[in-house]
């Protein structure tokens, strides 16, 4: 083994060590179980509402009878402004067109971009104390998080049910990297194309 080679297993060992000892890898175990009780609880209120309504003509009054400009302002909106929408709600109103694969990349990139918003308005959040302190007093686990973890909390935010948009707001305050911060949003896209796949399915099952 060269020492490159010897350099990079070495810091791998260190950085392995580091996420163990600071609780990364329980951390995203849980994740993955809130994820696993979240999809389960979908499913059986899925199955409930279509056994006793008719869910298929539910979802084409309230959610498909939206227009698309209005639709598309408010996602760009709840994503910049700590997404306080759930993403999928977007992604089952895009199921109205024809070009599913054309849509989940539209509102990956809305998403994307909300969460560039949120680490933009971190960064001007430190020109200003009060608003910095309350922030920071109200995000204080994500602070916490983004100074252990850094990018890997990032990734993580942008594949599974964490806030993406505090995330990136911590992000910027903490003044964590733009570069990395941009690379890393970019798992994003992966989460609207696996969820995307996901809900399209169900639901054309239902309609």
């Amino acid at each position: 083994m060269s020492k490159i080679e010897k350099s990079f297993a070495e810091k791998l060992r260190i950085r392995h060590a580091y996420n163990k000892r600071t609780g990364l890898y329980k951390f995203m175990g849980q994740i993955v179980i809130k994820l696993l009780v979240i999809i389960a609880i979908i499913v059986g209120i899925v199955l409930l509402l279509n056994h006793f309504f008719n869910l298929s003509q539910i979802i084409e009054d309230y959610i498909f009878s939206h227009d698309t400009p209005g639709v598309l302002t408010l996602f760009l909106i709840s994503e910049t402004v700590l997404g306080w929408i759930p993403p999928d709600l977007f992604i089952m109103w895009s199921d109205k067109f024809n070009a599913p694969l054309l849509w989940l990349t539209i509102l990956g990139t809305i998403s994307y971009i909300g969460g560039m918003n949120a680490y933009f308005i971190g960064k001007i959040a430190l020109k200003f104390p009060r608003f910095r302190r309350w922030l920071e007093n109200r995000n204080a686990v994500f602070f916490e998080r983004i100074r252990k973890w850094g990018g890997i909390i990032i990734i993580l935010a942008a594949l599974f049910p964490l806030p993406f948009a505090t995330t990136t707001l911590a992000a910027g305050m903490v003044k964590y990297p733009l570069k990395q911060t941009l690379i890393f949003g970019l798992s994003r896209y992966i989460r609207f194309y696996l969820y995307g796949a996901m809900i399209f399915f169900g639901m054309d099952q239902l309609m």
